[in-house]
């Protein structure tokens, strides 16, 4: 057990991700088939790219599926094709097959392991952002695992989580810049990200800029790795460059042929939206006092409590106020603590050198640079993203929770913050008060008593997949709290 010990936070981060993609699972197959137009929309653009052409808005969908709500027009045209590109190759043959359904649940089911895959790239950011906490990586997972709207997309035919996964590791490898400074290793990853991340969703771009200034900004590196020594000083602006023109290389095309085709890369079409959906433009004024705005983009705990569900905010803030409060006592304890070591200074004597004066160590000065600059990136991108959703809804676009997962990675990390910074036990039922109700949030979704579109096996394998993502979360629950509990957490190199 000893030996396990010390993998415990990485053991946490996994049995998440497994309760994610069985939670996910449930709610796709207990959930009717295409029972949204958007839903729909993406299918179609999914089998579209299997038959080899990009789907147009003004053309509408090429499938007619015998179930379900069909959109007018193909209203996701605008999306770059990397979610599509890694569901067609299973979605294309069942449709072309005849099955519809089984296409249906194999996209679902695809999504389903995206979701643990963002739980497993927002654990990996924890342990990047916080490395000499692990725990707050382990919750961070925790966290994401049960946000309802995660498990909602997890469980149906939508583009959001490649986004999400991408989302999380450009802020890994952001905030590994900052803090260990630049490999060849580093900088690849970082144009392979920001390359995909653009393919996933034009809002990515918001992180492309968060990978480009943290590259600029990241810490020395080490003088033993081979190579290092290139990557300081002008070699940082060479790995800003490939961050920032690898995304062009590999989506600029796409971009192109939105402004091509709508006069916008966004590809967006405010006319026809003010038309047939009624949305109109709005000032930005407007957005920012609209209630409505701020409750449907952050109501990502939510799920479907859509009448009784204003608790579910405390899910959100309590665990933000609490990483707020740990903050401040942080700091106020810190500074307790630089003005003894400087009153020591004062009586001790003169040889004990430059920390006993009082002064700081490099090392401890360049791992507080890190840390401001890491918590300012992570504070810069949730604005951005939310400062990009306001100039959305001013064109007449909609405030949806799916469209705040991609910062849900970021705001895990600060949650899990909160949830693990008042002590051992304190910490340990902190994390377990807050995640049965969000769990319980996640079982209010489903419908298992129902067969549903006709087939009481698929019922069955939703049952049976249910109980299985209970077993996993406590599982996940008593693995954390043995993780909280222990008197030595170490640190994650």
């Amino acid at each position: 057990m000893r030996r396990f010990l010390p993998r415990l936070p990485t053991a946490v981060v996994i049995t998440a991700a497994v309760f994610a993609v069985l939670a996910s699972l449930a709610v796709g197959w207990s959930a009717a088939p295409l029972n949204t137009a958007d839903e729909t929309a993406h299918l179609d653009y999914a089998i579209g790219l299997w038959h080899g052409h990009l789907p147009v808005f003004e053309q509408g969908l090429a499938i007619r599926p015998p179930f379900g709500i069909v959109p007018p027009v193909q209203w996701v045209a605008q999306h770059p094709p990397l979610f599509y590109a890694l569901v067609a190759p299973v979605v294309g043959p069942l449709w072309d097959g005849g099955h519809p359904y089984a296409a249906v649940l194999a996209g679902r089911s695809v999504n389903a392991l995206l979701a643990g895959g963002a739980v497993l790239a927002t654990g990996f950011a924890g342990f990047r952002v916080v490395p000499r906490r692990p725990a707050v990586g382990a919750v961070a997972a925790i966290v994401i695992a049960c946000t309802s709207m995660l498990l909602l997309v997890g469980g149906a035919v939508y583009n959001d989580l490649p986004n999400t996964i991408l989302a999380a590791l450009a802020i890994a490898v952001g905030a590994t810049a900052l803090r260990r400074g630049l490999s060849t290793r580093l900088v690849v990853v970082a144009g392979v990200v920001t390359g995909l991340g653009m393919l996933s969703r034009a809002s990515f771009a918001v992180f492309v800029v968060a990978v480009v200034v943290a590259l600029v900004l990241s810490a020395p590196g080490s003088r033993s790795a081979p190579g290092s020594r290139f990557w300081d000083g002008w070699g940082r602006l060479v790995a800003a460059a490939v961050a920032a023109l690898v995304p062009v290389l590999a989506a600029g095309w796409f971009y192109l042929r939105n402004i091509a085709l709508t006069g916008n890369a966004e590809g967006s079409h405010p006319e026809w939206a003010a038309e047939h959906l009624h949305r109109h433009t709005a000032s930005a004024s407007q957005v920012l006092t609209d209630h409505d705005f701020w409750t449907g983009l952050f109501s990502v705990f939510l799920g479907h409590l859509a009448e009784d569900g204003a608790w579910t905010w405390l899910l959100l803030l309590g665990p933000l106020a609490l990483a707020l409060a740990a903050a401040v006592v942080g700091i106020v304890r810190r500074a307790g603590r630089g003005s003894a070591g400087r009153g020591s200074a004062g009586r001790g004597s003169a040889g004990r050198g430059s920390a006993a004066r009082g002064g700081a160590t490099p090392a401890r000065a360049s791992s507080t640079r890190a840390d401001w600059l890491v918590a300012a990136m992570l504070a810069a991108v949730v604005l951005l993203v939310v400062v990009a959703q306001v100039r959305f809804t001013m064109s007449g676009g909609s405030a949806h929770a799916r469209y705040l997962l991609a910062v849900m990675p970021v705001l895990a990390i600060p949650m899990a913050i909160g949830l693990t910074g008042f002590g051992r036990i304190a910490s340990s039922v902190l994390t377990v008060v807050w995640t049965l109700p969000a769990a319980w949030v996640w079982f209010a979704i489903l419908d298992l008593q129902a067969p549903v579109a006709g087939s009481s096996a698929v019922l069955v394998v939703a049952r049976v997949v249910t109980v299985l993502a209970v077993v996993v979360l406590a599982l996940t629950l008593v693995l954390t709290v043995r993780l909280l509990t222990r008197k030595a957490p170490g640190v994650l190199r």
